[in-house]
This record gives structure tokens, C-alpha cells and sequence, in this order.
């Protein structure tokens, strides 16, 4: 391996954290990055789904809730050593100390709304869920809700950077120490139109939900 853990295995911490909004490349750079430092690999809500630890939404969308309190003992317990958790909801580990105190870094990657939109698009998602999804790319909320923890945060611009390029990042960052969020999308006036055209098609679907 060419990272040969690059000592993170030996940082007495229990978890890395891998989160973005759908389609910055979660999954694969989580494992990825967990064949090269052999090290476990949690998909949050696949495991959540697998436990059966998930509610259904009643707000009657198709989705679901999860049990976090049932899921983080979970999740403690099948734990041991090193292991990545990916997930687009990192505040709840975070804002847990078991969790927090025992978390290497938080690996945050961002993708510009542009590109991430044509990405969900390849997925077969529906108009509706790939507003929602890049809305909140374009709106830094991932960002936001865990913006508490920017000194252990490393954000990467996944935007043009291919999954199995991306350790080349991740292992720079650390070993220079630059931690925090630094990308804001609502700053970059090439997505004002872009925002707001996003902004409206989701008012409109609801209006015709609404009637």
C-alpha cells in the first residue's frame, strides 16, 4: 500500500468520519481509503437499514428516520479499531463525546452544485429529490451543521477530482494539517441563476403537490 496508513492507525482514535451531501463521492473514497489503511468501513445508513433501526418518515415521503440513540450503541459496539463512518448526517456522531473525543478527523467533501447536479441526474433521480440534494450542496447545510468542529474538519473539492485520486488529497492535508471549511457555493455569482432556478422549480412542485 502506498500510504502504508500514513499513521493513522497509530492515532489512538477510534473513528474517521467521511460525510457530503449525495453524490460527492462518499462511498467510494471511503472505500478507498479504508483498503489503504485496512482498516473498517461503516456505511451509516446501510447499516441503520440493516439493523433495522429506521423509522418510517410520517411525513410520507419515501424515506425513513433513523433510531440514532439504538444506532450509535451500535455502532460502538461492532467497532473495534480504526473505523470510517460514512454518512451525510455527521452532527450526530459530532455532538456524541463517545464519538467526538474518539474521531481522528472529519473528511467533508463539496462539490460544486453544477456538476453535482448532472451527477445525481446520471443516478435516475427524480427532479424533485435532485433539487432538494443539490440545494443543500449549494447551500453549505452539511457545512453549516457541523461547522462547530471546523478544526478537525478536512473539506475536499471532489468537483474534478476522481475517486481514486482523492487519498493523494486526504493524506497532503493531513500531513500540512489543513483543517476547515473554506468553500462557500452562495459566494460564487457563476450559481446565483443557478440557485434560484433550483429555488423555483422546488416551489413549483410543491404548489402542485399543494393543489
Amino acid at each position: 500500500m502506498k500510504y502504508q496508513g500514513f499513521g493513522l492507525t497509530k492515532m489512538n482514535k477510534d473513528f474517521i468520519i467521511i460525510s457530503g451531501t449525495p453524490g460527492t463521492g462518499k462511498s467510494s473514497i471511503g472505500k478507498i481509503l479504508s483498503d489503504e489503511i485496512n482498516c473498517k468501513y461503516i456505511e451509516v445508513s446501510e447499516f441503520a437499514i440493516r439493523k433495522g433501526l429506521v423509522l418510517p418518515d410520517e411525513t410520507g415521503r419515501n424515506t425513513y428516520v433513523i433510531k440514532e440513540d439504538e444506532l450509535k450503541e451500535e455502532i460502538l459496539k461492532e467497532s473495534n479499531g480504526l473505523t470510517i463512518l460514512v454518512t451525510h448526517y455527521p452532527d450526530i456522531f459530532l455532538d456524541d463525546d463517545r464519538f467526538y473525543l474518539n474521531t481522528a478527523f472529519v473528511i467533508l467533501l463539496r462539490t460544486n452544485p453544477l456538476i453535482l447536479m448532472k451527477r445525481l441526474e446520471n443516478k435516475g433521480w427524480d427532479n424533485k429529490k435532485i433539487y432538494e440534494n443539490v440545494l443543500a450542496e449549494a447551500f453549505n447545510t452539511i457545512a453549516e451543521d457541523i461547522y462547530d468542529y471546523n478544526d478537525m474538519i478536512i473539506e475536499i473539492d471532489t468537483t474534478n477530482v476522481k475517486p481514486e485520486d482523492s487519498l493523494n488529497v486526504i493524506f497532503n492535508k493531513v500531513a500540512s494539517l489543513d483543517f476547515g471549511i473554506k468553500i462557500n457555493w452562495l459566494l460564487d455569482e457563476n450559481l446565483v441563476n443557478f440557485i434560484s432556478f433550483l429555488v423555483d422549480g422546488i416551489n413549483f412542485n410543491d404548489n402542485r403537490i399543494g393543489n
